[in-house]
């Protein structure tokens, strides 16, 4: 147990370290009090209107999100589709999805209609918040449906309330799945409120807070008056805002999913029944919804002015354009996905279990531990980067020549993935099995490699695969630290390549070649372990 404590107290510092020398960085360089910077937020050119901006974003999208996974949920849960597994992880596969492929694949679909490129690039942002952010829904939700004993809807129909459709929707389904579905929602909002990619090339004529805060990361810290002190001001009453805000909402989902699982709602092994023509169609027609982006990536990557033309894919590989092409920058993404994986998963696994093992005797504690280990999820990926960035390269800028550095922002926030994804497994083995091996004369260790992870071993191979896709495609840490070394990420290489003068086609189409080379290793990845995922699991990533 010591062992552990220490452990977590470590992991602890890993997290708070570079955050609190960049808070002491930026405001022995600020004048302004946090408060004073916010009175005067919508003054300042940098920042003006990007709060209501930042806000509205993120309520609408997670309103579309609901009215559009909610239903696709139901149809997921409640019927037995053939290849079910492989159409799960088809409406799910979004969510790993590298951001920055996201905003491409959007493009690319609505390059027809210019009108969503200006009049309509909020509409558009929206779309593809709710296109990410799908999985969430169903994650939250499916899996319940899958599950749930069909005999609580059959009493429901000798009820007076419950003999139509619509009172057993009101007076049945929607009370047991409101916090499923207000989970999803809050989930949805956090990930829409610190989006990077998405608005910062869906809708360029726009900043939300995270943007505000990667255009100050440059002169943020430095201790020049003139060119230091108001992109510190403006860091750090974002980062307050944005930091209290994701807490509330990570508040609220942690209650949420307590409330959920107070419920205890009778469960069989498998629920669904078989597909109606109705649901079928709206299957079919989400599924082309979701791949529709996809397609349209793959195909401008070939598109020069409107001619086919695979100019694109030989810039992409030769690195014309960008002095780099796709095989380096893939290798650099590779060797980072690595470096993060050999270190997340088993940070995460010790975490998980030391949640796991406190959550009986001491449930206080566990819950503390929880929130320690969720911590980077409490900050955006920009925020972590600029701590990555203002204090550790900057206060140690030797670090900054350090091969090894962006892969610190990776390790931090995929973590707390592996923790979510490990720990409903954990709790869902029984002790009796460990007591029982104890008593043959088994070790903790052997213990560990023969009885925990096999029995873990579907967990850690999702857990795996979440590490390598969201490392792969990790954009805004890295967009912060990794232009500082000489290491250029695939993610990192696309942008530059977007960012390309508009009068040279070549560019575009080699950042959407080298997007669909990444998009091959996500999705190959995700797609593959999705059978390892058993029917009623989820809720949980």
């Amino acid at each position: 147990m010591r062992v552990r404590a220490v452990f977590v107290m470590a992991w602890t510092v890993a997290v708070l370290a570079p955050l609190a020398l960049a808070w002491q960085q930026l405001d022995g360089v600020a004048e302004r009090s946090i408060f004073d910077t916010l009175a005067s937020f919508e003054d300042r050119f940098q920042t003006s209107g990007a709060l209501e901006f930042t806000f509205r974003v993120a309520i609408l999208s997670t309103l579309l999100t609901l009215a559009i996974g909610v239903p696709l949920a139901w149809n997921l849960g409640r019927h037995r589709w053939p290849q079910h597994a492989l159409l799960r992880s088809l409406f799910t596969t979004p969510f790993v999805m590298p951001t920055i492929l996201v905003a491409m694949g959007f493009l690319a679909l609505l390059d027809p209609w210019p009108w969503f490129r200006q009049d309509g690039a909020l509409l558009a942002l929206l779309l593809a918040h709710a296109w990410f952010n799908l999985a969430l829904v169903i994650r939250f939700c499916e899996p319940l449906l899958a599950t749930l004993d069909p005999s609580l809807e059959e009493a429901a129909r000798l009820l007076p309330k419950g003999r139509t459709r619509w009172g057993r929707m009101r007076h049945l389904w929607a009370p047991l799945f409101a916090p499923s579905i207000a989970a999803a929602g809050a989930m949805t909002f956090l990930f829409s409120f610190t989006s990077f990619a998405l608005v910062r090339w869906l809708t360029p004529g726009q900043r939300n807070l995270e943007i505000v805060m990667a255009n100050q990361a440059e002169w943020a810290g430095i201790a020049i008056p003139e060119l230091g002190r108001a992109p510190s001001e403006i860091i750090m009453a974002a980062a307050m805002v944005q930091l209290l805000t994701i807490l509330a909402s990570l508040g609220l989902i942690s209650w949420l999913q307590a409330r959920r699982n107070l419920m205890h709602l009778p469960r069989v092994e498998d629920a669904r029944e078989p597909p109606t023509t109705v649901a079928g169609l709206h299957v079919i027609v989400m599924a082309i919804l979701v791949l529709s982006p996809l397609v349209a990536l793959l195909i401008s990557s070939f598109q020069i002015r409107g001619e086919w033309d695979t100019a694109g894919w030989s810039a992409a590989f030769e690195g014309a354009r960008t002095g780099i092409g796709v095989p380096r920058a893939m290798w650099s993404s590779l060797v980072y996905a690595g470096l993060t994986l050999c270190i997340a998963v088993p940070c995460g696994y010790i975490l998980a279990d030391v949640i796991h093992g406190l959550e009986k005797d001491r449930p206080r504690l566990a819950m503390a531990v929880d929130v320690m280990a969720m911590l980077p999820l409490a900050v955006s990926a920009v925020i972590i980067g600029l701590g990555v960035l203002i204090g550790l390269i900057r206060t140690e800028p030797e670090l900054a020549r350090s091969w090894w550095i962006p892969a610190y922002g990776h390790i931090l926030l995929t973590t707390p993935f592996v923790v979510r994804i490990l720990l409903p497994a954990m709790r869902e083995i029984d002790p009796d099995l460990d007591a029982a091996a104890a008593l043959l004369g088994a070790g903790p260790l052997r213990r560990l490699l023969r009885v925990r992870l096999p029995l873990l071993r579907g967990a850690l191979i999702v857990a795996a695969s979440f590490v390598l896709a969201i490392s792969l495609g990790e954009f805004g840490a890295s967009w912060v630290v990794v232009k500082y070394t000489d290491w250029t990420t695939l993610p990192i290489m696309i942008d530059e390549l977007l960012g390309r003068p508009g009068f040279d086609p070549v560019p575009r189409a080699a950042a959407h070649a080298a997007g669909v080379v990444l998009l091959g290793l996500t999705m190959v990845l995700f797609m593959a372990v999705e059978r390892f995922r058993p029917t009623g699991s989820g809720g949980e990533f």
